[in-house]
C-alpha cells in the first residue's frame, strides 16, 4: 500500500472509532416527520425513551430541519417533560432561524437547513423508567409551514 491509501484508511478508521465512542453515550434519538401542510398549534410531538440508569447527567437537544421558505427568523416551542405519573417540567423557548440579516443558521444544503438546540444541560432524570418530552409549537400562524422535521437528542455526559 502506498502511503497515501495509509493515510486514507487511517482517517476512515479514526473517524469510525470515534462515532462509535460518541453512540455509546446516545440515549434516545429519533424524529418525527411533519406534514406538507404544515406543522398545526395542536399538533403534539411525542417522544417517549426508557431511562435505565440515573447515575450520570444527561444533555437535552433538539433538531429542526426547515427550508428556506419559513417566513420567520424564530420558532417558539412549548416543551414538556413528564415521566409516567406526572408532568416533570414545562418550559417556553424562542429558537433563532435566521440572524438580524436574514440569513439562516445551521448548517444547510440548498434550501433545506439543520440546527441543533442545546435545550438542557446536565440533566437529572430523578429514577429509571419511561418518560415522555412533548414538543409543541408555539408561532401564532397555524398551520405554520416550512418547518420539516423536529427531532430530539439526549446524551448521556461523560464524567470526565
Amino acid at each position: 500500500m502506498t502511503k497515501n491509501k495509509i493515510t486514507k484508511w487511517s482517517i476512515a478508521a479514526l473517524i469510525v472509532l470515534l462515532s462509535s465512542s460518541c453512540s455509546r453515550d446516545t440515549i434516545y434519538h429519533t424524529f418525527h416527520t411533519l406534514p406538507s401542510e404544515g406543522w398545526e398549534r395542536d399538533s403534539l410531538l411525542n417522544f417517549e425513551f426508557e431511562i435505565d440508569s440515573v447515575s450520570s447527567q444527561c444533555g437535552i437537544d433538539i433538531d429542526l430541519n426547515y427550508n428556506g421558505e419559513y417566513p420567520y427568523s424564530n420558532l417558539y416551542l412549548f416543551i414538556s417533560i413528564s415521566d409516567t405519573l406526572k408532568e416533570l417540567f414545562a418550559d417556553t423557548i424562542n429558537v433563532q432561524l435566521a440572524d438580524k440579516y436574514g440569513k439562516w443558521l445551521g448548517d444547510g444544503w440548498g434550501t433545506t437547513y439543520q440546527q441543533r438546540v442545546e435545550y438542557k444541560r446536565d440533566y437529572n432524570f430523578e429514577q429509571e423508567g419511561l418518560y415522555r418530552i412533548t414538543i409543541k409549537q408555539g408561532m401564532r400562524d397555524n398551520p405554520i409551514g416550512s418547518i420539516e422535521r423536529v427531532g430530539l437528542r439526549i446524551n448521556r455526559k461523560n464524567d470526565n
